[in-house]
């Protein structure tokens, strides 16, 4: 590694999974569209700009829960985690949702969920340019369709993220990372 850190090196190694937020300090609108803004400078090939975003806040976060917990019970899930699912999107002042379009073909598709995710990380490090803190978590079994239709996303949309997003209380301890495997090929 080397000492001559570029500001992005920074951010990126500080980025922290977090839910130790102030519950009750809203997140500002602008500040939602800024981020969203950024988020759309991720790759993506063809240029099909799939990637779909809702953020969620106040009496609509128990209205997802429980929308979730609805497809939780019908998939199957245990009654507590179910209803754990109705309050859990109410933790943070912003429940931000990441949807990918479909595309023209199974290639494309998987593509356009790549460039979603990226989009997810973009999103990611500008919040923590800011002082938030996020928490990427994944869309239950058998929620997608019912959380795609919430978001007002297209049918067929893939749900990518479900995160929390509010002010950072605190920070969180960096994990050791193992060293980069990389082959290099020069023949």
């Amino acid at each position: 590694m080397t000492d001559n850190l570029f500001p992005i090196d920074a951010i990126i190694r500080s980025r922290r999974t977090s839910m130790l937020v102030d519950k009750d300090r809203p997140v500002p609108t602008e500040l939602i569209e800024e981020l969203c803004e950024l988020a759309t400078w991720a790759p993506n090939h063809k240029r099909t700009w799939p990637w779909r975003f809702a953020a969620i806040t106040g009496p609509a976060q128990l209205r997802f829960g429980d929308t979730i917990a609805e497809a939780m019970a019908t998939f199957g899930d245990e009654p507590a985690k179910v209803e754990k699912a109705r309050t859990k999107y109410a933790r943070t002042p912003v429940v931000m949702v990441f949807g990918s379009a479909v595309g023209d073909s199974e290639l494309r598709t998987a593509e356009n969920r790549d460039a979603t995710a990226a989009a997810v990380q973009n999103f990611m490090l500008g919040a923590t340019s800011r002082g938030l803190a996020t928490y990427w978590g994944s869309c239950p079994k058998g929620a997608n369709d019912p959380v795609a239709q919430f978001c007002g996303f297209e049918p067929d949309t893939t749900v990518v993220c479900i995160m929390y997003v509010g002010w950072a209380t605190s920070t969180v301890e960096t994990p050791q990372r193992p060293a980069a495997n990389i082959t290099f090929l020069e023949k």
